[in-house]
């Protein structure tokens, strides 16, 4: 992506103001199974988990799944500090596939989004889109939510 003077800030892998920070494309595919999902967007999941299938928590109880997902996540892949960039990774990923997501989203009963997760320091500022990114979204019709979580590092 191409830095434009009139932006104020610009991307900066070592964001002063986050500590940690990713993106998912995360859906809840409703009636259809998640490995159909795998193989319409071509992309393997970071997580699938289908309803009805037993897994072991983090407290290592067994659980059953109440509702499939099928998520990609820049988390384990991506170093940067700047949710723009982890929101890139995650579009380049699936803009080869956007016929096939659409097919996706015409199922009323399945739903998506990009789902950001940005986890803040002490400073000034917080996470930043472009109009690039946010032109990108658009057209493969996600919406993008942010869970921002604010604390000091002591």
């Amino acid at each position: 992506m191409k830095y434009t003077e009139t932006y104020r800030t610009p991307v900066n892998k070592n964001y002063s103001s986050c500590y940690e920070c990713y993106a998912i494309l995360l859906i809840y595919p409703a009636d259809i199974h998640p490995d159909e999902i795998t193989k319409l967007l071509d992309q393997k999941p970071t997580l699938c988990l289908v309803f009805g299938d037993e897994f072991t928590n983090v407290r290592g109880m067994i659980r059953k799944v109440k509702c499939s997902i099928w998520e990609l996540s820049s988390n384990d892949f991506m170093e940067s500090r700047d949710i723009r960039d982890h929101i890139d990774w995650l579009l380049d990923k699936i803009e080869p596939r956007s016929k096939e997501l659409k097919e996706l989203q015409e199922n009323p009963d399945l739903t998506m989004c990009i789902y950001c997760t940005w986890r803040a320091k002490r400073g000034y500022g917080g996470p930043v889109l472009w109009p690039s990114q946010m032109k990108r979204m658009s057209d493969l019709n996600l919406e993008c939510s942010f869970d921002a979580y604010f604390f000091t590092e002591d």
